[in-house]
């Protein structure tokens, strides 16, 4: 017998991709809103408002953007803020000093490194400069690192 001759099946044992949306996992990234009443930029990450900055500004977007990086590397999990310590701008502050003085020639000019440094520390900044303690973003990088 071919496969012209076999039963056909039986419709209560179909399974449509529609009955298995439940048990997909949700791959949307949460929108920014507009909170009305204050004019700021909002994301709901995890059940908890993030307020971005105000409404249409480039810094609500870069908030946004930090804060929805966040949240993908730490397996969508809303971002917990820490308010004790040195922030990562004053971090990065003292660091550039230390580098300004550090990454030179035996003549006294600047090296060539330290032009690297001053733009992976300007991303540091854009990403991470408002919001974030130092503390808690090197422990996070250690632990990236580590595994």
């Amino acid at each position: 017998m071919g496969l012209a001759a076999s039963k056909p099946l039986n419709p209560q044992y179909i399974l449509r991709i529609s009955d298995w949306r439940p048990f997909l996992p949700s791959f949307r990234i949460p929108k920014m809103s507009h909170h009305k009443a204050s004019d700021q930029a909002i994301v709901r990450l995890g059940g908890r408002d993030f307020y971005l900055g105000p409404w249409h500004s480039k810094t609500a977007r870069n908030e946004y953007d930090r804060l929805i990086a966040e949240w993908l590397a730490g397996g969508r999990r809303a971002p917990k803020a820490s308010t004790d310590g040195l922030t990562i701008t004053e971090m990065l502050a003292a660091f550039w000093d230390h580098a300004e003085v550090y990454y030179r020639h035996p003549d006294g000019t600047p090296s060539s490194e330290i032009h690297c440094l001053r733009d992976a520390l300007k991303m540091l900044r854009r990403l991470y400069g408002q919001g974030l303690r130092a503390k808690q973003f090197v422990r996070r990088l250690l632990i990236r690192t580590a595994y």
